[in-house]
């Protein structure tokens, strides 16, 4: 009770303090007492005043730092946060554009060669190192069969080896165990072409001294019961070999298919060649190729008429004796 008596007593002595200086103040003028108060009090608490702020303006700069730190900090990780989303949706986008390209390729090859195909996706590579094969996801119950050619939007991918109902294993051309018949684009030369795993294909054309040449195309060659259809390209040549060799000449193709970028590809369904038949009345007739001495030049296989000709007395061919006789 005493002490909320004082304190009644204090706050009202306060308020008539404050009501008597602020009377003064304003009936003084600039040279009454309390301007002169207020002028010194301003003189010797001004440098104090500088001196507080300048120690606690850093300090009130670094809590402001601190506070931008924070918020810098906030906005980085939702920057970070949008570029990986960007990031991600231009992985997508990219990749879509190239399966859009791949199935373009696909499209336009398949209306180019006019094959009867369908189209299968690789799951699986090789089982193991030492053979050059992929599946794909087609098999017997898409009509698939073993040694169907496989292709691509480049070219010639190999032949199928395998078959289930829901799946085929495929043989790349790049395996040293394919082979294929083949022909210059350019000049219609043939030979047999194969694999050989990482290195380029190797075409050996019949003639040893066949117009190919570095940079020709490459294409399947059909003919009657042959697995290819003619016309897929295979590759180009980059090293024609030696034209001089009279058994065996060794070109390299580059083949045109990547093949460690496999994705999608095509299987021909349609029969590459339709056999040709016999003429009338030869079906019966067998072909008995004439014997031929293999180290005979071409002027050596020449028929010489006069031993055609009918000798008198005698058989055709046959000298007559000094008697007139055989």
């Amino acid at each position: 009770m005493y002490q909320r008596r004082r304190v009644r007593i204090l706050i009202g002595v306060l308020l008539f303090v404050s009501l008597v200086i602020v009377t003064l103040d304003v009936r003084g003028g600039d040279g009454n007492v309390l301007e002169r108060l207020r002028g010194t009090v301003t003189t010797v608490l001004t440098p104090i005043q500088d001196g507080v702020a300048t120690v606690v303006r850093p300090v009130g700069e670094g809590l402001s730092g601190i506070g931008d730190l924070f918020r810098l900090r906030s906005e980085n990780a939702e920057l970070r946060e949008r570029v990986e989303r960007l990031e991600e949706r231009r992985r997508a986008v990219s990749d879509l554009e190239r399966e859009n390209q791949e199935f373009r390729d696909l499209l336009a090859i398949r209306e180019r060669t006019d094959l009867e195909t369908v189209t299968g996706r690789v799951v699986a590579l090789a089982p193991s190192s030492f053979e050059w094969t992929i599946t794909i996801d087609i098999g017997a119950n898409d009509g698939v069969e073993r040694d169907m050619p496989v292709i691509n939007g480049d070219g010639l991918v190999g032949r199928v080896i395998q078959v289930t109902p829901s799946a085929s294993r495929v043989l790349l051309a790049i395996d040293p165990s394919f082979f294929a018949t083949a022909r210059s684009g350019a000049t219609g030369e043939i030979g047999s072409i194969g694999g050989r795993g990482g290195e380029p294909m190797v075409l050996q054309p019949i003639d040893p001294a066949a117009r190919i040449g570095a940079g020709d195309e490459i294409v399947t060659s059909s003919y009657a019961g042959g697995v290819f259809p003619g016309g897929i390209p295979i590759g180009v040549v980059s090293d024609p070999g030696d034209p001089s060799a009279r058994l065996t000449r060794t070109i390299s193709v580059l083949p045109y298919v990547d093949f460690t970028r496999l994705h999608h590809v095509l299987v021909v369904l349609s029969a590459p060649v339709e056999p040709v038949p016999p003429l009338e009345g030869t079906a019966d007739i067998p072909f008995v190729p004439p014997p031929l001495d293999p180290t005979l030049e071409p002027d050596d296989l020449e028929e010489d008429p006069a031993e055609d000709a009918e000798q008198p007395d005698g058989e055709p061919g046959e000298t007559p004796g000094e008697d007139g006789t055989g």
